[in-house]
């Protein structure tokens, strides 16, 4: 009975602890406006369709990296530097593919817009990987992975916490068009520059990050 209890205390401390140290990193709230802003003109049921293979994809990532992170990192010869450092150079690429985008009203005369096939190959790469699990969130699912587990109460807990993260992503991208109806496509098309700009500053910061730290390896 004491055994019993002291699972259940682990697996609620592990949940918390998990999820606690995903979501900032996750970031669900802001990579839902970058999700809004590269699907700009997109029709309603594919975006949902593309949030549902996201969130799929994201749990799958984040769970291969929580079991097999250190195996597959070491077996390549990667380090978290170098992760970040190309982990940057593609979300500065979406995001300064974003900021020079049409905007929507102006779009039809640039040339046909995405089918939905071809918009559903983009839900793991780019908005899966880098955009919604990044480097961060898959150093931190590395880190939490290379850690001994006391009881079977901490493993379920670890993956309940990494379960509740991915859910809060995929409630945010799911209803991210909700904010395009409030604003208006006017105001969607200015939000939708602005957290371009923010996008490519966060490629340049996660870049120079990986950067440091292999700098100061020389």
């Amino acid at each position: 009975m004491i055994m019993l209890e002291s699972e259940i205390a682990n697996l609620y401390t592990a949940a918390i602890m998990v999820f606690a140290a995903l979501v900032p990193v996750l970031n669900p709230f802001g990579g839902a406006m970058f999700f809004l802003t590269l699907t700009n003109g997109v029709d309603p049921h594919v975006r949902s369709a593309m949030a549902n293979r996201i969130g799929l994809y994201s749990l799958i990532v984040l769970v291969v990296c929580l079991f097999a992170g250190n195996i597959i990192l070491n077996f390549f010869g990667i380090s978290i530097g170098v992760l970040r450092m190309a982990g940057g150079i593609v979300l500065f690429s979406a995001g300064w593919q974003a900021l020079n985008a049409p905007a929507q009203e102006d779009g039809a005369p640039s040339g046909q817009p995405k089918s939905a096939r071809a918009l559903s190959t983009m839900a793991f790469y780019p908005f899966t990987l880098p955009l919604t699990t990044g480097p961060g969130a898959i150093s931190v699912a590395v880190a939490l992975g290379a850690t001994p587990y006391e009881d079977v109460g901490q493993l379920v807990g670890t993956l309940l916490g990494l379960g509740l993260s991915i859910a809060l992503v995929w409630v945010c991208y799911r209803y991210c068009d909700r904010i395009t109806r409030a604003i208006g496509a006017a105001g969607s098309d200015a939000l939708a520059r602005i957290f371009s700009f923010i996008l490519i500053c966060l490629g340049v910061s996660t870049f120079w990050a990986g950067f440091s730290e292999l700098w100061a390896q020389l």
